[in-house]
């Protein structure tokens, strides 16, 4: 266990923050651990500094057709707020059992734990799976690392994804996506003592943000029984050129957490609706609406065999049985539930939520440790006794 605590700790020491930093010197690190204990493992470079790691172990050779099991987490962290930290964020100091710093809790504990488990696998005689590592990039910011990793086709073989995000001993099976939009309004400009001679690009975004608010824009009418409703916020507003000039252009940006079976086409379905009345009160109106980030939704049965097989596991290693809750933010496990199969996915670990993101972020060692013995269970046990006959 000290070895798997030092791993920790090295990790919690390399800055990984997301966008300053990226992933490429803590990814080194793992990369590292991983190819000295004859892992093989690739190094995939998304973007300058920007890194995933696939790591693969595969079954025993006397297994028929095993199932591939994956396993992802992410190494970015958010940024660090410069007052109230009584440990050293990056110093991986222990104390009274618990371990300080910047991801902690979200996620290098997760991450390293599933390192330490297929460090273990690895080093056994039998094995029942072939199982994959999947370590992206870039999750905090856009989830750009596993929509690379997907992209490329490394998800496709999976029969199931554990994903080891802080969820205080709960199992996520569903979890909201995220739509961006930017709407623009362009009119023409002018001097502000002549308004007449220009159109105001202000005034038609205020237009638009009135349909937004009325009735008749219902995507918030869209519920889910688990996830609850699609929830939409206009978060920004831009637009002038000074103080006497008529705006030429101005814009505002919304936010849409989505749901599954409403997504990407029926908010656009919904703003092409909101453009198509303002044009038909006035010809000379121009509206442009942009996608600026696209995170789908997903969820999996939550009678799915795999999650009762993730459940039952926690359960050996805890003593309590857990609860299956939906997930209101998002996870990696969003990019990779759009790869070419579908399988189950799910967002399980000890690790204490609460204080993800937060100043002084530490875990108890004592829920890293029972993280490491779930991720060995479940990777040690057939996967196939879980999944549907292919």
């Amino acid at each position: 266990m000290q070895t798997a605590i030092t791993y920790l700790q090295r990790c919690l020491q390399i800055p990984s923050v997301n966008p300053m930093d990226g992933e490429e010197a803590v990814a080194r690190y793992v990369y590292d651990v991983l190819v000295d204990h004859q892992i093989s493992t690739e190094w995939i470079e998304v973007s300058p500094k920007r890194i995933c790691l696939v790591a693969t172990v595969p079954a025993s050779e006397d297994v028929s057709r095993p199932a591939v099991l994956g396993l992802s987490g992410h190494l970015d962290t958010v940024p660090v707020q410069e007052d109230g930290w009584t440990k050293d964020p990056y110093g991986g100091e222990i104390e009274d059992g618990r371990i300080y710093g910047r991801g902690a809790s979200d996620m290098k504990s997760g991450v390293m734990a599933m390192v330490q488990a297929l460090i273990q696998y690895r080093e056994r005689q039998e094995r029942p799976n072939t199982i994959k590592l999947l370590i992206t990039s870039d999750e905090e910011n856009g989830m750009t690392g596993a929509r690379h990793l997907t992209e490329q086709g490394h998800a496709d073989d999976l029969d199931a994804l554990l994903i080891t995000e802080p969820t205080s001993g709960m199992i996520g099976y569903a979890q909201k996506g995220v739509v961006g939009i930017e709407v623009t309004c362009r009119g023409k400009s002018a001097h502000s003592s002549a308004p007449q001679l220009g159109r105001n690009a202000i005034d038609d975004v205020y237009r638009v943000i009135q349909e937004v608010k009325s009735e008749r824009f219902s995507i918030t009418a869209n519920h889910h029984p688990a996830l609850g409703p699609v929830v939409a916020s206009i978060t920004s507003i831009k637009g002038g050129e000074g103080p006497n000039v008529v705006p030429s252009q101005a814009s505002f940006y919304m936010d849409i957490r989505t749901i599954p079976g409403f997504g990407r086409a029926d908010v656009l379905a919904a703003f092409t609706a909101i453009e198509r009345r303002l044009v038909a009160e006035d010809s000379e109106f121009d509206m442009n609406v942009t996608v600026i980030k696209d995170i789908p939704s997903c969820e999996t049965d939550e009678q799915a065999p795999f999650l009762q097989q993730v459940a039952d596991t926690m359960e050996q290693v805890s003593g309590v049985t857990p609860r299956k809750i939906a997930i209101p933010g998002g996870t990696d496990g969003a990019m990779f539930s759009q790869a070419k199969k579908s399988f189950p996915i799910a967002i399980a670990s000890f690790h204490d939520f609460r204080l993800a993101h937060q100043v002084d972020e530490s875990i108890p060692l004592s829920e890293y440790e029972q993280t490491i013995a779930f991720c060995f269970n479940l990777i040690n046990t057939p996967l196939h006794q879980s999944l549907p006959s292919h």
